[in-house]
């Protein structure tokens, strides 16, 4: 008896074992996917024209927006809109535009001919008809942001695109790409005037409290992979 049970119980143990390996465990469900997460560090992290850390900056007050210049009516609506977009998208702080000499203003859109640009802001970069200047503390923290609109050499529709693409960088999401040429951020010239679905999700990354400012690649990786759906 004892020589024929041994084996019996050998055989079934080693079953058992070879179940177990062949079963698939799902995956945990994940908040973003990974060409979310590429996408939002390729926008998100440095700037465009300089060579900054690669680490996130984003605004942690309210943010008051100065207009001044020759805007049009269409102009400042596009900037109304604008703002109801990512207040939707956005938490805690919340974007308005200021009345005239209303508070402080932390944003100014100036409205003008691309030949004053260099004029209105020293670190302008020359042949652009939209451009924005950002600052921050040594903590990563925005501080202040000024934002150029010509009003020369572009339709309404291209100074609509303008407007929001400029105001959306000066969040944080300071970098342009090739990925999606529906995108708010790509590279080539567009007059695309909403947001595509990518811009909504990585707007809203960028202001989640998990993601806070100085944060690099490694970290934020990290800390959105680990969000659970």
């Amino acid at each position: 008896m004892s020589r024929y049970t041994l084996p019996l119980l050998t055989v079934t143990v080693s079953l058992v074992a070879l179940a177990g390996c062949d079963a698939t465990e799902p995956e945990p469900s994940r908040l973003y996917g990974d060409a979310e997460i590429d996408y939002f560090l390729e926008v998100a992290l440095g700037s465009e024209f300089e060579q900054n850390a690669a680490v996130i900056r984003k605004w942690t007050q309210d943010v008051g927006i100065q207009v001044s210049g020759a805007p049009t009516a269409e102009d400042l609506e596009t900037l109304d809109d604008v703002v109801a977009d990512l207040n939707a998208l956005i938490d805690p702080i919340e974007i308005r535009v200021l009345a005239d000499r209303e508070g402080d203003a932390k944003t100014e859109i100036i409205f003008a001919p691309s030949s004053e640009f260099g004029d209105l802001e020293p670190n302008y970069v020359p042949d652009n008809l939209g451009f924005f200047y950002v600052r921050w503390s040594s903590s990563c923290a925005m501080t202040s942001a000024r934002i150029l609109i010509s009003t020369e050499g572009v339709t309404q529709q291209e100074r609509s695109h303008l407007i929001r693409e400029e105001l959306t960088q000066t969040l944080g999401l300071m970098r342009d790409s090739y990925a999606y040429p529906t995108s708010i951020f790509y590279q080539d010239w567009t007059d695309v005037t909403e947001y595509a679905p990518i811009d909504e999700t990585v707007i809203e990354m960028l202001y989640r409290p998990d993601i806070q400012p100085c944060m690099n690649q490694e970290i934020v990786r990290t800390r959105l992979s680990e969000l659970p759906a």
